[in-house]
């Protein structure tokens, strides 16, 4: 287990809260109270209230459907494969013979409908706590009903971390689908939820999960990734584009006690997938783990941005 201590300022796991929501034919989401997303809406599909937040759907031409929680962007039609593909081919495709893997959060199936391509891979669990957004996806989003009609997915709609807990050594990869650190959701991106991660491992078990913009949330993501340290010993941040995600680029990390994203490979497997995936290819595999400068200091807490940071800030609390 790394030596690595939590991050000297835990409040930098919390990213500050972005606004968002419909304004005449345009969808806005603010992101740190300094730049704004704005979407052309043509319709207004769907809008409900569930036991845990607000759901909606919008059309856009140019984006396709997009999903809202809370009125902050969750994907869009148009650039939705990002995100899901990076989450689960970086590491099932460096895993010989994948059998089982557990979703936290994912609700809207993405990652589910990626998983599938894996010949191996026998067991899908997702456990998402508010049934509402898997059933809304289901609805407006094409991939969702074949996804989750496989014989090999098991939805469960609960807590993901009670369902972690209760089940020790079962998974061979965990993937972390989760919101921002925001309110009781920072306690996913804590050493804790991720030493019962762990032990739902099988050995040479991965966990993947979303870290944040590394432009937007530096310092989240440097805080993140010391957590993670404190449980395993090969921890690894990848990246990649996302158009509408704060700032255009995400991170997801991942993380074994045992296993490192290079030590293997199934290139026969990846030939076959990535004549379906219009993000993630063999090339990506290894390039996305290359990290610019920037990237590499926040991961050790230092961050380039502060100044802006803190000017950002000033403003803020005048």
């Amino acid at each position: 287990m790394s030596a690595s201590g939590p991050p000297e300022r835990p409040s930098d796991l919390q990213v500050v809260p972005n606004t968002g929501g419909a304004e005449g034919e345009w969808f806005y989401e603010e992101d740190q109270r300094s730049t704004r997303l704005g979407i052309r809406v043509r319709a207004h599909l769907h809008s409900e209230r569930s036991h845990w937040q607000k759901i909606d759907v919008y059309e856009s031409a140019f984006h396709g459907r997009f999903l809202t929680l809370d009125d902050l962007m969750m994907l869009t039609e148009r650039d939705e494969f990002v995100y899901h593909e990076m989450l689960v081919h970086v590491p099932l495709c460096a895993m010989p013979e994948p059998r089982s893997v557990l979703i936290i959060g994912g609700g809207d199936c993405g990652c589910i409908r990626e998983i599938l391509r894996h010949p191996s891979v026998e067991r899908i669990v997702q456990c998402e706590i508010d049934e509402r957004v898997t059933r809304v996806c289901e609805t407006f989003f094409d991939w969702v009903g074949p996804a989750i009609a496989d014989p090999r997915v098991e939805l469960v709609f609960d807590d993901g971390v009670a369902y972690v807990e209760a089940h020790p050594e079962e998974f061979d990869l965990v993937i972390v689908d989760s919101t921002d650190p925001i309110g009781p959701a920072v306690g996913l991106f804590l050493s804790d939820f991720y030493a019962k991660v762990r032990r739902c491992l099988r050995p040479g078990g991965v966990l993947c999960a979303q870290t944040e913009s590394p432009f937007w949330n530096d310092r989240a993501l440097g805080a993140i990734v010391r957590q993670m340290r404190t449980v395993f010993d090969r921890v690894h941040t990848y990246w990649g584009g996302i158009p509408t995600y704060p700032s255009g680029s995400w991170t997801w990390t991942w993380a074994s006690a045992d296993r490192s994203p290079g030590a293997f490979f199934d290139d026969e497997r990846a030939k076959r997938i990535e004549t379906a995936t219009r993000y993630w290819n063999r090339s990506i595999q290894d390039a996305c783990f290359a990290l610019p400068n920037f990237a590499q200091r926040a991961l050790s807490g230092e961050s380039v941005f502060e100044r802006f940071t803190a000017a950002a800030e000033g403003m803020d609390a005048q």
